[in-house]
């Protein structure tokens, strides 16, 4: 059934959901990647926990990747409700710009984010940026593609 609905779907529609699983990806692995361990250590034999950051998921950067996550997931129910059997759903919008105006949403969230975290101090580790680039180039990959259906659409119509 799966092949069937992949098989509905446009090539541009197809980067669009390739570019919600890469926010999908991002967001989980800066969830995992994104932590540093501050201070503990053992003192005169007491051992002193540290205390973990995620620089990922942590204060106004944590709540915009959460609502970059978000849009992506909005983009790929769209694109499955408009390729589902059974579905005759009356956009109020055409569904391209349902898709780019979600998509949008996703990039700009990821790119504040990131913004957030590279001037935010500290020492993040590395590879919580690795996830940062995901999560912004899945973003715009979907907001590209979005825009050229979304052109498609306004110059069958």
């Amino acid at each position: 059934m799966l092949n069937e609905l992949w098989a509905k779907v446009s090539a541009r529609e197809k980067f669009v959901a390739y570019g919600a699983v890469a926010v999908l990806v991002g967001w989980i692995l800066g969830q995992v990647l994104g932590s540093s361990t501050i201070g503990g250590g053992n003192v005169g034999g007491y051992n002193i926990p540290g205390y973990t950051i995620n620089y990922f998921g942590w204060g106004n950067a944590g709540a915009l990747e959460i609502l970059a996550l978000l849009a992506a997931i909005v983009v790929a129910v769209v694109l499955y409700l408009k390729v589902a059997p059974n579905m005759k759903i009356a956009w109020p919008l055409p569904v391209g710009q349902i898709l780019l105006g979600a998509a949008a949403v996703s990039l700009v969230c990821g790119a504040l984010a990131t913004l957030i975290q590279i001037t935010n101090g500290g020492n993040p580790p590395i590879l919580m940026y690795v996830c940062d680039v995901l999560v912004v180039g899945g973003g715009a990959a979907m907001t590209w593609f979005s825009y050229q259906e979304f052109l498609a659409s306004k110059t069958a119509a």
